[in-house]
């Protein structure tokens, strides 16, 4: 509704100046997407449970594991709560989620990320949903503990050995 300045700065941090913390948010979102699209579409379907409908029967398991643990859950009962106690803060996901999705819609194949095209998906609309279970999921993988032999355990399960070692 307002003026928005993204200024980059020599060590390539956005800054983002707006009138309004509306416009902020649809901006943070728009340059996310045009900087991070498939990474933060691939962690959005891993938090959401949903990984599978991109890498098919090999992402099972990691998608059953995000619903036990409750990930995806959380983030829908969290979306609905903010919407209705504070819809100010809801406003500003769904801003966000907005500013992703412009972006999305001004993309033809030509444009897309080489790694939607070697998957052959195209990008899917985002939503303050994927947020929430995004921060949720950062939130528990950055947890002490179990966490590592975790991930190791899904890793090796989906995975083989050498192609594990690869990735390392």
């Amino acid at each position: 509704s307002g003026n928005v300045n993204i200024y980059i700065d020599s060590n390539g941090i956005a800054h983002i100046y707006a009138n309004n913390l509306h416009d902020l948010f649809l901006a943070e979102g728009y340059y996310e997407a045009s900087q991070r699209l498939f990474e933060i579409e691939l962690f959005g379907l891993l938090a959401m449970g949903n990984l599978s409908s991109w890498v098919g029967a090999k992402a099972l398991s990691s998608d059953i594991a995000m619903h036990l643990i409750g990930i995806p859950q959380n983030a829908i009962m969290s979306a609905q709560y903010l919407k209705h106690n504070y819809p100010t803060i809801y406003s500003y996901l769904e801003a966000f989620s907005q500013g992703v999705n412009d972006y999305i819609n001004t993309l033809n194949y030509r444009d897309l990320p080489l790694e939607f095209k070697l998957l052959n998906v195209r990008p899917y609309y985002w939503s303050p949903e994927y947020s929430l279970a995004f921060g949720e999921y950062m939130g528990w993988s950055l947890t002490s503990g179990f966490n590592d032999e975790l991930k190791s355990a899904l890793l090796y399960t989906y995975f083989n050995y050498p192609e594990i070692n690869e990735i390392n």
